[in-house]
């Protein structure tokens, strides 16, 4: 399913917002004539862009695209100050009405509003603690992409928040939970942030890591793609394969994602580091930098291993969600290529049902051992007595 179906008379010029939806939505942009009911099915929200000068243009809305839809998820644009399409837009029931001097981004909050409705409504009746976890990564992941592409610091408040209540969510619910509720959210990016922060979170838990070191890995997961905000939604969440163009544009996010949280200022090195090096493996085959073993740090393993097996589980627009136990045999052909200790402990918490579904980790004592990451120490290496102490 895409987010958007932008509905244009065939002879309009591209409108101005469809640039400003593209990067923040998956987008798809069809001539009213050619639109039918199954086609407009395949989207969230329905923009009009037209002057909806002829009856049969009014005909053909009606008969296509239900009342209840007109109503509450397509947003008409008018395309000049010719008030005789909003008089029809309103006569169609179409309450969300952006006029044509209002900007760019008046046309994408109205279409955020319809995603923040149906993502309000898909997380009712879920626990407090998991719904809370995902309406932060949603403000997260949009405050995330306007940073990006406006140059600037990314929001402390917000990434603070969303660190805190996917580890809250993941302790008190199990990461099944946390996976399934994950499902619901409509942007396949996002979905992905917050997988791989679950999964990283769940996996600090069950090191029975120190909360510090655990809130470390899931500031780390969320950010791990940062650079990909950079990245047109088209490319990010296409349908097919890419082409060998879109792969090295792809494959630029984690120098890019380094590149935005140094110059922001405020993450840690260990984190700039995860980011840039969570394509990178121990034989030295990875991306970007092709670099091997001690120059990967213990907090890049962890997310490497977290963003690894949550791309093999989640279902994605050209496959379907492989099963636990099939990604893990994946994984364990990748023979020198994963921390082969981190991975058998991984292996260990997705093939034991009772963690993915009970409340809290093997160990809810996380404050009980010294934090290891910060210094650069393997989460199972024994701390010595100056760590300990």
């Amino acid at each position: 399913m895409i987010d958007v179906i932008i509905l244009v008379d065939q002879d309009n010029a591209e409108p101005a917002f469809a640039n400003a939806l593209a990067l923040a939505f998956k987008v798809e942009r069809i001539s009213l004539s050619e639109a039918d009911a199954a086609r407009l099915d395949k989207a969230r929200v329905v923009v009009l862009y037209s002057a909806l000068r002829r009856q049969s243009q009014v005909s053909l809305l009606a008969s296509i695209l239900h009342e209840d839809r007109r109503r509450s998820d397509t947003i008409y644009v008018a395309p000049g100050s010719d008030r005789a399409g909003l008089v029809q837009a309103e006569a169609l029931g179409i309450e969300r009405i952006v006029p044509s001097f209002r900007s760019s981004g008046d046309v994408r909050t109205a279409v955020q509003a319809i995603l923040n409705r149906d993502l309000s409504a898909h997380l009712a009746g879920r626990s407090p603690h998991v719904a809370k976890a995902i309406a932060n990564g949603d403000v997260l992941y949009r405050q995330l992409g306007a940073a990006m592409r406006a140059d600037r610091p990314l929001p402390p408040e917000i990434l603070d928040a969303t660190t805190r209540s996917i580890t809250e969510a993941t302790r008190r619910e199990g990461l099944s939970g946390w996976l399934d509720a994950v499902k619901l959210h409509h942007s396949g990016t996002c979905r992905h942030m917050l997988t791989v922060a679950g999964n990283g979170s769940a996996f600090g838990q069950f090191l029975g890591l120190h909360n510090a070191d655990i809130s470390m890995i899931t500031e780390a997961c969320l950010l791990h793609d940062v650079g990909k905000l950079f990245i047109p939604i088209s490319v990010l969440e296409k349908d097919g394969p890419l082409s060998e163009a879109e792969k090295r544009v792809i494959n630029t996010h984690p120098a890019r994602g380094a590149f935005a949280l140094q110059r922001g200022g405020r993450s840690s090195v260990e984190v700039i580091q995860a980011v840039r090096d969570h394509h990178e493996f121990l034989d030295g085959s990875g991306y970007p930098n092709g670099i091997n073993c001690s120059a990967i740090g213990p907090l890049t393993r962890i997310v490497t291993i977290a963003d690894i097996y949550s791309a093999l589980t989640e279902e994605r627009p050209y496959k379907g969600a492989m099963p636990p136990r099939q990604a893990i045999g994946i994984m364990s052909e990748m023979k020198g290529k994963l921390d082969d200790r981190l991975f058998a402990v991984f292996r260990s918490m997705v093939l034991e049902p009772v963690f993915a579904t009970s409340r809290g980790s093997r160990d809810e004592g996380g404050g009980a051992r010294a934090p290891c990451l910060k210094s650069g120490r393997h989460p199972l290496d024994r701390p010595n007595q100056e760590d300990a102490a």
